[in-house]
C-alpha cells in the first residue's frame, strides 16, 4: 500500500512501533529491539519536517534490518517498513 500523506505515514509508523513494543514486552530487554524502537520514535518526530525526515532515511534502513532479523516471521511489518521507506524516498 502506497503511503500518500504524512498522516498515513504517521499511522503506519505507529503500527510498526506498536508491533516492536509488543515484541519487546514479550522478550524483555533486547538491545536491538530497544534501538529500533528509539529510532522509530525519532523518525515519527520528524515526520512533518521533510528537512529532518530525509536524513533519517538511513536510520529507517537500519530499523528495517533489525526488525527483519529480530521479527523474521512478520512479513506485514516488513512491508510496512518498506512502504515507509518509499514514502521518504518519493514523497517527503
Amino acid at each position: 500500500m502506497a503511503i500518500l500523506s504524512v498522516s498515513e505515514f504517521e499511522a503506519v509508523i505507529n503500527k510498526v512501533t506498536m508491533r516492536v513494543e509488543k515484541v519487546l514486552s514479550e522478550r524483555g530487554s533486547v538491545a536491538a529491539i530497544e534501538t529500533a524502537l528509539r529510532d522509530l520514535r525519532r523518525i515519527f518526530a520528524a515526520a512533518r519536517q521533510p528537512g529532518k525526515l530525509k536524513p533519517l532515511r538511513s536510520v529507517l534502513d537500519e530499523v528495517t534490518e533489525l526488525v527483519s532479523r529480530e521479527i523474521p516471521d512478520d512479513s506485514a511489518v516488513l512491508e510496512q517498513l518498506w512502504d515507509l521507506a518509499d514514502y521518504v524516498d518519493y514523497r517527503a
